[in-house]
């Protein structure tokens, strides 16, 4: 959140690569959650996350370059992005990777 208040190069540097760091921290344990959670369906569950990062690699620089075309500032397209990395923390921090998902026989 500081790049949104910062006019200083340097800042705004620092605070981008220590957000990108501290994103990618996360890589290994979302990957391993389905594994844990579902064994069974971890093929799949992975294949839905990968399709989610795929579909966010496409939407996000349209969005960011529209988004900065039109208001002719980077606050927009951050806050945005700010936004959608908290909910993915709360939605993250919801998982339950000590319950296991079995399919209902059927």
């Amino acid at each position: 959140m500081p790049v949104l208040f910062t006019h200083d190069l340097i800042t705004a540097t620092v605070f981008l690569a220590l957000s990108f760091f501290f994103a990618e921290l996360i890589v290994a344990p979302i990957w391993a959650a389905p594994m844990d959670m579902a064994p069974a369906f971890a093929g799949t569950a992975s294949g839905m996350m990968n399709f989610g990062f795929g579909v966010a690699s496409i939407v996000s620089p349209a969005f960011f370059g529209y988004s900065i075309e039109k208001t002719h500032s980077w606050t927009l397209a951050f806050s945005v992005s700010i936004a959608l990395l908290l909910l993915g923390a709360l939605l993250a921090s919801r998982l339950r990777p000590d319950r296991v998902f079995v399919a209902p026989k059927g």
